[in-house]
């Protein structure tokens, strides 16, 4: 961890995490959240409460909430669509030598979602892994989000309505093994997914004041696919942001491509090029232009290509409370306006 902030967080000026090791498994599922400003898929860092600390053992406790959700025009009539979420977790790290410790972290949510207020709530286990952190980097297994979905987002600085290549069965399962190794001026990681025998890798390498990101997903979808028509995908997508002062330059390209059984291949291309702009210590403004090709068509989508822009803005009124909006509009989908309190206990 401290590798990692002393080579990356310095250019990214991300927030400080704690140093405890108990620390890491929360901070892996957001690659240590320094990157969580040029990637639209990695999580937000969480505000840790050291609850245990002695030679051997330590902990970290946290809890949170995203409350907000999207307002659609159009032809959705102005309705709004509700995402409300709170989550508490907590990770343990138990030293067995100075350079090797266990490490094991959950974390619960309450959530429920959709456009109707009396939509039933569900809870559930969202992370629960184990695990090790050695000198060749930190390995854990179980519940979780690892490398793809870190990094499927790279160089998308979007506030929420970027590019949207997806390889659901390998970045957030129930099943999932990852390792995530910090150099100097790098980082590196892979995960699999043995249920659609599916597997990543991905990691960012800094330049001076560019940092480059991306992933290579590979899916044998199994019988627990989320898009059981399709027997394999492969999603590639690389980004890059060169950091100057209070301006970020990003841009990204994805490509997928999805196998399916009674058709040619289902091809997506995209790209995104954005700018953001810290204002001020607590208000940061983004904006993107993002373009995606089809070379087929779905229910519900009758076009082969679109494109869109966004136009969005953060403030952070303490450690505890941030503020989310970005307004999505020129697609060929309704416009959204994204509202979002994410709070940090």
């Amino acid at each position: 961890m401290k590798k990692l902030a002393i080579a990356i967080a310095m250019i990214l000026s991300a927030p400080v995490l704690a140093e405890s090791d108990a620390a890491t498994v929360s901070a892996e599922q957001s690659s240590a959240a320094n990157i969580s400003e040029l990637s639209s898929t990695a999580d937000k860092p969480n505000n840790l409460y050291d609850f245990i600390e002695n030679d051997k053992l330590s902990g970290v406790a946290y809890a949170g909430a995203e409350l907000g959700g999207n307002v659609l025009f159009d032809d959705k009539n102005n309705s709004f669509e509700h995402s409300y979420m709170f989550k508490v977790g907590a990770d343990l790290s138990y030293s067995v030598t100075d350079s090797f410790s266990l490490l094991m972290g959950g974390e619960a949510r309450y959530q429920w979602v959709g456009y109707d207020t009396k939509v039933e709530p569900i809870n559930y286990v969202d992370r629960f892994v184990f695990g090790a952190k050695s000198a060749a980097g930190v390995t854990t297994f179980g519940k979780q989000c690892g490398i793809a979905d870190v990094y499927l987002g790279f160089g998308d600085i979007s506030k929420e309505h970027g590019l949207s290549a997806e390889a659901d069965e390998a970045t957030c399962t129930d099943e999932q093994l990852n390792h995530h190794y910090f150099g100097e001026n790098f980082d590196i990681g892979a995960t699999w997914e043995h249920s659609n025998d599916a597997w990543a890798v991905g990691g960012s390498a800094t330049v001076g004041p560019v940092v480059i990101g991306g992933t290579y997903v590979d899916i044998a979808k199994g019988e627990y696919s989320t898009d059981a028509k399709n027997t394999n995908e492969k999603v590639y997508t690389i980004g890059a942001v060169a950091v100057f002062d209070k301006f970020n330059f990003a841009a990204k390209y994805d490509f997928a491509d999805v196998e399916t059984m009674n058709s040619a291949n289902e091809e997506t291309t995209g790209y995104a090029l954005g700018i953001a702009y810290q204002a001020t210590m607590n208000l940061s403004i983004s904006s993107t232009y993002n373009s995606e090709e089809y070379n087929f068509t779905e229910v519900g989508r009758s076009y082969t290509e679109d494109d869109w822009v966004t136009i969005g803005a953060s403030y952070r009124l303490n450690e505890h409370l941030e503020l989310v909006t970005d307004y999505k509009f020129t697609s060929e989908d309704d416009d959204k306006l994204f509202l979002r309190a994410n709070v940090s206990l």
